[in-house]
């Protein structure tokens, strides 16, 4: 009979061999080999003139004409584009659940922690609408709210926001809203002074149907002395560094030709709205 200790040694011998045979398993799907496979998963926020669905039920838009272009001549597919509440954007993606974000997210610090960035598409500047006439004698600043007293409404989670707090718009005077309609609507019914958003999103909104007896003040591009003109790029896994730089070659290649002038102007977007800063430098501050 074999001994306590021969039999253990046996035992680990035919362990060691049964996990030897074991195959290797393969390495989780990159994005640069989803995109060449099934395709890739977009995720869009419905928001003119970034990406909305036109009259024809079409996506379009200024983030998602340029995206398919680039991930066109990188020989990748896209798989699905699906519309995403600006708040499961950046979950959804850290969960996997998409792969690229083409929602004209603005590269801030706090974002570049959560998610790495492709190079921005376009540098804007933003404005406040108000009612035609301007009653209550805002000038085209945050600071100005913040002097008044009155109620901003702006689209929730967005710069904003946090822009306007910065010089002194307290939180109950900010009306979170989740998008242009319903900002127009708080100022149409008296409940905000005024609707925050970006100079191209406010040009789309107050030539709207539901854009009469609106104007847009001048564009800023400083809040508080510092710049504030918001940058707009894809957003990506952070894990997925190699795949960004492949994707900021090409697309760097792209932005400021004459086809992709014209998509920027198809959307209402002007030359000189074209991007001044790098992430690099948007991401420090």
């Amino acid at each position: 009979m074999k001994s306590n200790f021969q039999r253990r040694t046996v035992l680990k011998m035919t362990v060691g061999l049964a996990v030897a045979a074991l195959p290797v398993m393969a390495s989780a799907e990159t994005v640069e080999e989803r995109g060449q496979g099934d395709g890739l998963r977009v995720a869009y926020y419905n928001f003119a003139p970034f990406g909305y669905v036109n009259a024809d039920g079409e996506v379009v838009g200024e983030q998602v004409e340029i995206l398919r272009h680039v991930l066109g001549e990188m020989g990748l597919k896209v798989q699905s584009e699906t519309a995403t509440e600006w708040g499961n954007l950046i979950p959804g993606l850290k969960a996997d659940r998409f792969d690229i974000v083409a929602a004209a997210m603005f590269v801030t610090p706090k974002r570049c922690d959560e998610v790495a960035f492709s190079e921005p598409t376009f540098g804007i500047q933003n404005t406040i609408i108000v009612p035609e006439g301007n009653p209550n004698g805002l000038a085209s600043s945050y600071e100005s709210i913040a002097e008044s007293g009155k109620t901003l409404a702006a689209i929730a989670g967005t710069a904003q926001v946090d822009w306007a707090k910065s010089v002194g718009v307290e939180d109950a005077n900010i009306m979170q809203v989740p998008d242009n309609p319903t900002g127009l609507a708080a100022v149409r019914a008296g409940r905000a002074a005024a609707f925050t958003i970006d100079a191209p999103g406010a040009r789309i909104a107050v030539n709207s149907d539901g854009g009469e007896g609106f104007e847009m003040l001048e564009p800023f591009a400083e809040v508080g002395g510092r710049p504030a003109s918001p940058h707009g790029a894809y957003a990506f896994r952070p894990d997925e560094a190699e795949f960004v730089k492949k994707f900021n070659e090409t697309l760097s290649a792209f932005i400021g030709t004459p086809e992709h002038i014209a998509i920027m102007e198809a959307h209402g977007l002007q030359e000189s709205e074209l991007p001044a800063r790098s992430t690099a430098d948007l991401c420090e501050g």
